[in-house]
């Protein structure tokens, strides 16, 4: 049986930056969904920013969000270059 592309190392550069590009990204969007679920994100005020600036430094509160959104987003690209065979 010949090798379909089942790691990831073997895959040519460019799926490989798209792979990392779209994990950041899905860590980055679950880091805004955890903002969103923070209790302080729904404080009224000016000093927003500071509020996210000051949640930022509690990595307890939104680590596991940042990390959802990033394997989900790995994941999804993986089963979607394995399924269209783009490689």
């Amino acid at each position: 049986m010949a090798d379909r592309g089942l790691n990831p190392l073997t895959w040519q550069r460019r799926h490989l930056v798209i792979w990392a590009a779209l994990i950041v990204a899905g860590a980055a969007a679950g880091l805004v969904f955890g903002w969103f679920v923070s209790p302080l994100s729904r404080l009224q005020g000016a000093g927003n920013w500071a509020l996210f600036a000051a949640w930022l430094h509690y990595p307890g509160v939104y680590w596991p969000y940042m990390a959802a959104g990033a394997v989900t987003a790995g994941l999804a690209y993986y089963s979607a270059d394995l399924l269209t065979g783009a490689r």
